[in-house]
């Protein structure tokens, strides 16, 4: 008989909320209906990017809110940053996933890799939005499995020269600043290490990845480094690097999270709006009880996957360890995400597969969303082993 001892860990009530967190949270709703929707099928149509956009959240300080003060930044939560996220992607996945990258990925690389010497130069750029941010990890053959990077990073009497290719890198397009994880040495884990680098550097070339499902705004790039000169400086973390670079991987899971979060209460916005108004067999669809069951149980979903999501965050922001809360939440906001906006295609009949009503366009996002902060199956594997007390 197989005996399986669960660990033991403490329950933190974390998730509170104050005033600013509903003064955020509405003004980034208005903002996102009267200045993100408007655009949000253009983007999808043209590939273009959320440029002005980005600019007009930089003016209203959206993309240093998780920076200290003394940087420039609003020195405010992760719960705060990922009620902004959720509520951008509410109205466009692509503007959302552009700000949850700069805000969980790039501007985190910098907080946890870099040193204070560091953070005093990079960080009062990402906080004015002067600078957008993002990170690099994946690979053709490191897409979950960080064991299998092979970018490196070769000593140099000034410094590094990093030689590899980096893809499907989120908001590449429009980064100012990447933090490239690579190689500084054997293949383990302790000698991968994060180095800045700035897109137009020599021997860094961008290729677009265009024609993808969903998020198509985005930016999604290709990082090709072909002996990218890097000062020492840049080097965040050495041959010491992998514990801060996993907590950055921690964040990305927040973020992501957040995006289809996002994504999924639009849709389920928009098909409750639509079944209020499509009648069939003289009567208003949503008076019909498979709709409403759909609705319902998608609602129920995305609701308590946003809870376990404030969780994850609030643990975080009070220093707690919370890699098993972020690959939960991250696990259930994909799952009940993909759900809700079937579900919201579904309610629409014929209709939903339009690209005249937003719920088409939300169904993409969310599918092309999952992959980022790792699959569903690695998120299991994360929390099974927690579970079961496996650190390795």
């Amino acid at each position: 008989m197989i005996q399986v001892r669960l660990e033991k860990r403490k329950v933190h009530a974390v998730i509170r909320f104050e005033e600013h967190h509903q003064e955020i949270r509405q003004m980034m709703a208005d903002f996102s209906d009267n200045e993100i929707a408007p655009k949000a099928e253009h983007l999808d149509e043209s590939q273009e990017l959320p440029t002005d956009v980005i600019s007009e959240l930089a003016q209203l300080g959206m993309l240093g809110l998780t920076i200290e003060e003394k940087f420039g930044g609003a020195e405010l939560d992760l719960l705060t940053a990922c009620l902004v996220v959720e509520e951008i992607s509410r109205c466009c996945g692509s503007t959302g996933v552009v700000v949850a990258s700069h805000l969980f990925e790039g501007t985190a690389a910098i907080h946890y890799l870099a040193d204070e010497e560091g953070r005093e130069r990079w960080l009062p750029a990402l906080a004015s939005g002067e600078t957008v941010a993002t990170f690099a990890l994946a690979e053709v053959e490191a897409e979950s499995d960080t064991s299998g990077i092979t970018c490196s990073a070769g000593q140099e009497p000034d410094g590094f020269s990093l030689h590899g290719r980096k893809r499907w890198v989120v908001g590449g397009m429009m980064a100012n600043l990447v933090t490239v994880v690579a190689r500084n040495g054997d293949e383990q884990l302790q000698d991968l290490g994060g180095f800045v680098v700035d897109p137009s550097t020599e021997g860094c070339t961008r290729e677009p990845v265009r024609d993808v499902l969903g998020l198509r705004g985005s930016g999604f790039c290709d990082l090709q480094l072909d002996g990218v000169r890097i000062e020492s400086q840049a080097a965040l973390t050495g041959a010491i690097g992998w514990p801060a670079i996993s907590r950055v991987v921690e964040m990305s899971r927040l973020g992501a999270a957040a995006v289809v979060l996002g994504v999924a209460r639009g849709a389920i916005s928009h098909a409750l709006q639509y079944a209020s108004q499509r009648k069939a067999f003289g009567r208003s669809i949503d008076r019909f009880g498979s709709v409403r069951a759909m609705l319902a149980e998608a609602a129920t979903g995305i609701e308590s996957a946003r809870l376990l999501l404030w969780r994850a965050a609030g643990l975080y922001d009070r220093g707690k360890s919370a890699t098993r809360e972020a690959s939960m939440a991250n696990l259930a906001a994909k799952q009940a995400s993909y759900r809700a906006t079937r579900d919201a295609v579904q309610v629409l009949g014929g209709n939903g597969y339009s690209r005249e009503y937003p719920v088409e366009r939300a169904y993409r996002e969310v599918q092309t969303a999952v992959p980022f902060g790792g699959g569903e199956d690695l998120q299991k594997i994360i929390v099974a082993r927690s579970l079961m007390g496996v650190r390795s």
